[in-house]
């Protein structure tokens, strides 16, 4: 058994976003244990995420940005 870590986003309809592989998974069961981002994880998942997409020039206030838009926070 392999465990994957991975950042999902409740969705306005209730469902947890999953990466792809795994949401093609239908019908297979996981064991889940939800923990909110804390804020120094956020920056670093911000920062990962904007150098896996090339975005590796994101100013402080772009990653800023990008956490409260990930939160709802306008």
């Amino acid at each position: 058994m392999e465990a994957v870590r991975f950042v999902g986003k409740v969705l306005e309809d209730g469902h947890l976003s999953l990466p792809k592989d795994t949401a093609r998974e239908v019908g297979k069961q996981f064991e889940v244990i939800l923990l909110p981002l804390e804020e120094a994880e956020a920056w670093e998942y911000a920062e990962n995420l904007g150098r896996e997409k090339g975005f590796s020039e994101l100013t402080e206030a772009d990653v800023e940005r990008i956490i409260h838009e990930s939160r709802g926070i306008r």
